[in-house]
């Protein structure tokens, strides 16, 4: 029978083995160590149109303690659309979103001194499109003169249409635009209410995909094949965050860096993350909307090249003078007006794996 000091020095002993294991599962808990040694911050996120396979990866990065190894706990919203999710940013409701950057330049043209500022591009490639059934024979803009055309009221593709059919010498008026809420636009489509819908083209394809009509029985025209190549998507973060925590920026546009790398390499966990949030999400339909923005808009060869994030100036700069003609604005936006350089993650961090 072991005598009393013994038995003591046993006690310190599992006691200090208990502390020690506590002290590791909040490590676990936390995201890691820099974890304990911060606390977390509420960020409020907004995504361009309601949360679904398209803009996961910013659920994804608060699903698997990515952002909260980066001392953030996210909430992570969806929106009306890019002007929408501009807005609230904009207006102090929200800190950052996942919007369009050419919504962004026209926010700027009317609202200089508050527009909120891209701190890192994820689409590389825009999605903005025109879509409509093959058997409507709309292979150009120009086939849109006399048809009418079902638009989103806020989203990004809505709002850029007009400079894009300018940059193409198509007057509006010469088309019958339509503009009703996303959710009703594609079904109008199908019924024949309307000719061609404008969107997102992951949007459009995967909702008509439920309706069984296949990607090869439609035409997509694309905006970046029409003169209008500027980035898609960026994450936009509000001045004021960005004023008063710059460090803080830092941390989340690393997160977000590392939560896009980790999509690219497993889409399937970032929709796991998905449907554990919302139940009724069709996984399989949301995994093919991922891996279309992944495989078409993402993965390019200059971010294979150069890694997520890789703001070309030159693009960058061409893109905002067409965007201005298009919209007639009095002045164009620099890329300083809109791109923040200082919060772009390393390149470890935005490195493309490799097929």
């Amino acid at each position: 029978m072991p005598d009393l000091q013994t038995f003591s020095f046993r006690r310190r002993t599992v006691l200090k083995s208990l502390v020690a294991a506590g002290a590791l599962a909040c490590l676990s808990l936390s995201g890691g160590p820099n974890a304990l040694a911060q606390e977390l911050t509420n960020i409020k996120f907004s995504v361009d149109y309601r949360l679904y396979g398209a803009n996961a990866p910013f659920w994804y990065a608060q699903d698997s303690g990515l952002f909260r190894a980066a001392g953030i706990n996210a909430v992570v919203d969806g929106s009306s659309g890019s002007g929408d999710a501009i807005n609230k940013v904009a207006s102090g409701a929200y800190d950052a979103a996942y919007a369009d950057i050419g919504t962004l330049a026209e926010f700027w043209a009317r609202n200089p001194k508050v527009a909120p500022k891209v701190v890192m591009v994820i689409l590389d490639r825009s999605p903005q499109s025109v879509v409509s059934l093959k058997k409507a024979n709309i292979t150009s803009l120009k086939d849109l003169v006399g048809r009418k055309l079902g638009t989103g009221q806020a989203d990004a593709t809505s709002r850029m249409l007009p400079g894009v059919l300018k940059i193409n010498g198509i007057p509006m008026d010469k088309i019958s635009v339509i503009p009703v809420e996303q959710r009703l636009r594609d079904a109008m489509l199908l019924r024949g209410d309307v000719d061609a819908v404008s969107g997102f083209d992951a949007t459009i394809l995967f909702n008509l995909t439920t309706q069984k009509v296949r990607t090869q029985d439609t035409n997509i025209i694309y905006y970046a094949d029409n003169g209008f190549d500027l980035y898609g998507n960026g994450l936009v973060v509000s001045r004021a965050l960005i004023e008063s925590n710059p460090e803080l920026v830092k941390r989340m546009s690393t997160a977000v860096a590392k939560a896009w790398i980790a999509t690219i390499k497993n889409p399937q966990a970032t929709i796991d993350a998905l449907v554990k949030r919302d139940p009724v999400t069709d996984g399989p339909l949301e995994l093919q909307r991922l891996q279309w923005i992944l495989d078409k808009h993402v993965v390019t060869p200059a971010t294979r090249a150069n890694g997520i994030g890789y703001m070309d100036k030159q693009k960058m700069e061409a893109g905002l003078k067409l965007l201005a003609e298009g919209f007639g604005m009095a002045a164009v936006p620099t890329v300083a007006d809109l791109y923040d350089d200082r919060f772009l993650p390393s390149a470890a961090d935005r490195a493309i794996p490799a097929k």
